[in-house]
């Protein structure tokens, strides 16, 4: 998988904890681009990172998660 990084590797990279991206996930806001339906793993690209980056921005303007 080129150019996928893991859910934990996501984490490190964005400073964003795992809990809230399963979070993200979970209401549909930030979905992986792949999970592996055999592990349940969920691994996102390198295009995802530019709109993570844009979550964490709204986020730190205090803009509430429905607005995004």
């Amino acid at each position: 998988m080129k150019n996928m990084y893991a859910i934990g590797d996501m984490s490190k990279i964005h400073n964003v904890p795992i809990r809230t991206l399963r979070y993200y996930d979970k209401i549909g806001l930030f979905k992986p681009s792949f999970v592996d339906q055999g592990t349940g793993y969920r691994y996102y690209s390198t295009e995802q990172f530019e709109q993570l980056n844009i979550i964490k921005y709204l986020k730190s303007r205090e803009s509430p998660i429905v607005s995004v």
